[in-house]
Formats: C-alpha cells, structure tokens, sequence
C-alpha cells in the first residue's frame, strides 16, 4: 500500500464536527509528505484529494505549522550537491606550454644523462649527497632534469596534460608551487626510505604528485558515496601510476609512489580546509608562481657555488 493509499484510508475513517484549517497544499507527493510529519508527531489531519488540501482542526492548526515548517527547514538541502562537482575551472589560460617549453630548452642545454656532466653531478638526485653532505638543493634541481629525450617527451606530453588541468582547477600559481614542493618533497621521502646508495632524476614525481592531488580532492567530494568517491579517484590515480610508473634506467618507481603520496596528502588538505577559495585571487597565484620559480632558480645557484 502506498502512501496516498495509507492517507485515503485514514480520511474514511476520520470524522470530525469540529473547525478545520488548511495548513498546507500542493501535488499529492508534497502532500504525502506533509501528512507522514503530521503522523509522525500525533496531530489529526484530514486530506482533500479533489481540492490538495491538508487540513487539521484549529486547535492543532498552528502546532501543524510549526512541525511542517521545522520538517522542510531542516530538509531543505537534502540530499547534498557532491562538492565535486562545485569545482570551478579557473578563467584564462594556465602557461603551461610556455613552462614545460622551458624544462624542454632546458635539456638542450643539459644534455642527456653523462655522469661527467655538471648539471648532473651538482643537480641530479643523490640520496648520500642529501642525507649525509646535506645537498637538500638536489630535491628540487633533479626535477627539472631529464635522462634521455624519451624520458622527456613522456614528461612534457602526459606531464603537460595533467599539469594545465591542475593549473585549471587550483590556478597556475598555485599549481606550479604544489608540484615542486610534493615532487621535492616525494623525492625525500623516496630515498630515506631506501637502504642503499640511488640516484635519479625527472619531473615525473610531480606528475604523479598532480595524480595524488586530483584524487585527494575528490576523496572528501561528499558525504554521500563515500566509498566510491575513495575508490574511484584512488584507482585511477593507481592505475595511472602503474601505466607510467616504469620509464626507463634513470627514473625510479618509488619517487612517483611517494610522489602520488605526497599529492594525496596535499589534495585532501586542500579540500578539507577549503583552500580552493583562493584560487581565484590573481595576486594570490602570481606571487605563488614568482615564489615556485625563484625557488628553482636559488636551488640551481645554491648548486654551483
């Protein structure tokens, strides 16, 4: 038996002489509604089907009221929009072509991966020259080397791709900061978890950092379908990873786990504070984006004095 059934039934066996108020009207579905409120709490109340009306006696009129209005009130935003889907594109074009066509001039002027090259004795990632000399620079400065033209072109054609989209979701400033900072960051973390002496370079940390933001966001997307919104962004980010990890003899598939990591973190962070506010603020993203150059740039300076 259906709602509207259950209310029909209870109007042929409601008889009252006494005054009636209308309390509230609409399509029988509001009305259905109405009257399992009114049900819920014990107030008498009769429905005219032929008019859609729900009407009570005066005395319980005004108490009607008050729990319909309470009902509603406290419904009014239920079920909840997603938050992810309230994610806005950021207006104008991020400059990535222009940034990842400076790490491509970059190489031309590195070179491929030469043990004797001095870009890559003073840049490339050292795990013993970080830990034990305290070179931090390198976790930042072997980011922007690469070991061959493959290993580059993997990194400025999928890297771009997933770069200008984070660029358009957190801005350009913004964006740039998170990848060097999660890729140094992925880096660290890489080698102190290792036992033995490594070396690497690439960008392809913070790629996979850019992976671990996008999932990070959507993981705290909703309360509804919370599990689906940690499986789904997880998994991509996962296969993704698993697509892309493996590259060649001078990457390494534990900083682009640990990089993924580390965006993880940095995504859900984001979300959970609300950070995505600012990411309209134009000030805001250019002195961000100032910051994560000059940051490359005093690494580099730090590197050959």
């Amino acid at each position: 038996m259906t709602n509207l059934q259950k209310i029909e039934t209870a109007l042929e066996n409601h008889t009252s002489n006494e005054p009636n108020h209308v309390v509230a009207s609409g399509p029988p579905e509001h009305l259905a509604t109405c009257s399992l409120v009114l049900n819920a709490v014990g107030i008498k109340h009769s429905l005219d089907l032929s008019h859609s009306l729900l009407i009570t006696p005066s005395d319980s009129a005004e108490a009607a009221r008050y729990h319909l209005e309470q009902y509603f009130e406290e419904n009014a935003n239920w079920p909840e929009t997603p938050q992810s889907l309230q994610i806005e594109r950021q207006p104008g074009t991020p400059p990535t072509i222009l940034l990842i066509g400076m790490m491509a001039l970059f190489f031309i002027i590195t070179g491929p991966w030469d043990d004797a090259s001095p870009w890559f004795m003073t840049g490339a990632l050292d795990s013993q020259a970080v830990l034990h000399n305290g070179e931090w620079w390198r976790l930042v400065t072997a980011l922007t080397l690469h070991a061959d033209q493959v290993h580059l072109l993997g990194n400025c054609i999928i890297g771009g791709f997933l770069v200008h989209l984070l660029c358009k979701t957190v801005g350009s400033g913004m964006g740039w900061f998170l990848l060097i900072t999660c890729g140094a960051l992925g880096n660290y973390l890489n080698i102190v978890a290792r036992d033995t002496v490594h070396y690497s370079v690439g960008f392809s940390t913070s790629i996979f950092a850019a992976i671990g933001i996008f999932s990070g966001l959507q993981i705290l997307a909703g309360r509804k379908n919370l599990l689906r919104n940690l499986v789904i962004p997880l998994g991509a980010g996962v296969g993704l990873l698993a697509l892309l990890g493996v590259e060649g003899e001078r990457t390494d598939l534990g900083a682009h786990f640990f990089g993924f990591i580390c965006g993880l973190g940095m995504g859900i962070t984001i979300r959970h504070f609300n950070m995505l506010r600012h990411s309209v603020t134009i000030s805001l993203q250019e002195k961000l984006l100032m910051l994560t150059l000059s940051m490359i740039g005093i690494c580099w300076v730090v590197a050959w004095k």
